[in-house]
């Protein structure tokens, strides 16, 4: 994957070192046995993704219909413009169709300052973006943090059909500066992101702020254009 792709999905680099998947011959027997189909619109109103509810559920409740613990960090993103921030996400080596998940945090500014102040350790990155080791004392508190977004790297390879068979047809499909293809779904808060040269992702967002999607892969392209 190229910079320009790591930048918009910059949190993969530091987390996402992946197991050896099988081919894709066996991969094809098992696509539909992924539970990641059943992501759905609740009677609230609110997207359920493996029984996480976005901007409902919090990180311990996550844990527990995952049926496996995250690894916590503070990431904070300076280099790009388009992604400059802080955010606290929480890694998922497993969940119960086998794939890995990343939970992007809801976290006040006083907290994500606290955990600088208490962080164990800093790990600067030579693009300048930086993870923080967070404390102990502080991990109540992230527990308790609802789901802003999740990125979930299935089990298997998947392709843009075999996405379009589950999903039905997309609303729009973009490709962005490096060729990756995406297949946007918005009522979903859905991009389901075909890469050229790495494992799939399925990034899901709240469809009310399907637009933080769509104004990255926006933003990208401008400066691609601009340069």
């Amino acid at each position: 994957m190229s910079k320009k792709s790591l930048l918009l999905y910059a949190f993969l680099i530091v987390l996402a070192i992946f197991t050896l998947w099988p081919n894709n011959e066996a991969n094809h027997e098992k696509v539909s046995n992924i539970k990641v189909w059943n992501a759905h619109i609740d009677d609230n109103g609110q997207l359920n993704v493996l029984d996480v509810v976005l901007e409902k559920s919090t990180l311990k409740q996550a844990e527990a219909v995952l049926h496996s613990q995250s690894e916590r960090a503070l990431f904070i993103k300076v280099k790009d413009k388009a992604l400059q921030g802080e955010s606290i996400e929480a890694y998922f080596p497993t969940s119960p169709d086998r794939a890995k998940l990343i939970l992007e945090l809801n976290a006040p500014a006083e907290l994500l300052a606290g955990i600088k102040e208490r962080a164990l350790k800093t790990m600067v990155f030579p693009s300048g973006d930086a993870k923080v080791e967070i404390s102990p004392q502080d991990m109540p508190a992230i527990e308790a943090l609802t789901a802003k977004s999740i990125t979930y790297i299935p089990p298997v390879w998947l392709t843009a059909e075999e996405i379009e068979n589950q999903f039905g047809k997309a609303t729009q499909q973009v490709h962005d500066a490096d060729g990756n293809l995406h297949l946007l779904y918005p009522a979903l808060g859905l991009d389901a992101i075909i890469l050229l040269t790495e494992k799939n992702l399925l990034q899901f967002v709240a469809p009310d702020q399907f637009h933080r999607i769509t104004s990255l892969l926006e933003n990208l392209a401008e400066k691609t254009g601009s340069q």
